[in-house]
């Protein structure tokens, strides 16, 4: 194994066990001790990858988030009309909420540092404004090419952006009550049904 592999193997176990720990018994009560216990590293390796417990953090975040977005590239990738992306998109999403386990539990403790944690919380807006741009350019393609009417994309992203928040935030507070992957392409496809463009 080459340096620049045991490196990378190093930055994975310390991940992996901030995962762990922040999943297990949150974010305040993790230190940079239990977490390079759990990773097998001293402290000066975790420094060396992550000059901060927040850093690591929002390492997290950004490893969610980089598979979230790849299910969405997938389903633009398919081709098709918006609205049967953003279809695509929800499945995604869903299939998300039937594997993701515990480590939902991070994403509550991403949205509560964002109150108190700088860093954490200019990651979070950056995020969020980021998808919302996505969804309305997506809004956008639909209306030139026919499938949709929105007179206001941007207004329409927002809605789209806080439905799946919402669904998110419900499913995580409330996972025994149903199926909230399918619930979110319901959701969806009930407004795309209402932006579809019709010729009658």
């Amino acid at each position: 194994m080459t340096q620049e592999e045991r490196s990378e193997e190093t930055r994975g176990r310390i991940l992996a066990a901030a995962a762990d720990s922040f999943a297990r018994q949150g974010y305040d009560v993790s230190s940079v001790d239990d977490i390079c216990r759990l990773a097998g590293v001293s402290k000066g390796a975790f420094y060396h990858h992550f000059p901060s417990k927040s850093s690591v953090f929002i390492a997290l975040l950004g490893a969610w988030l980089d598979g979230l977005d790849q299910r969405f590239v997938a389903a633009q990738a398919q081709g098709g009309t918006v609205p049967e992306q953003i279809a695509a998109m929800a499945r995604g999403v869903g299939d998300i909420f039937r594997v993701a386990g515990s480590s939902w539990n991070i994403l509550l403790e991403f949205w509560a540092k964002a109150k108190t944690e700088p860093e954490v919380a200019a990651s979070m807006v950056g995020t969020l404004r980021r998808y919302q741009a996505m969804f309305e350019a997506l809004l956008q393609r639909g209306v030139s090419e026919g499938s949709l009417q929105a007179g206001d994309t941007g207004l329409g992203a927002a809605v789209l952006l806080s439905i799946v928040l919402g669904t998110l935030l419900q499913g995580l507070l409330d996972p025994q009550r149903g199926d909230w992957g399918g619930m979110l392409q319901r959701q969806l496809a009930q407004v795309m049904t209402c932006m579809e463009g019709r010729t009658s």
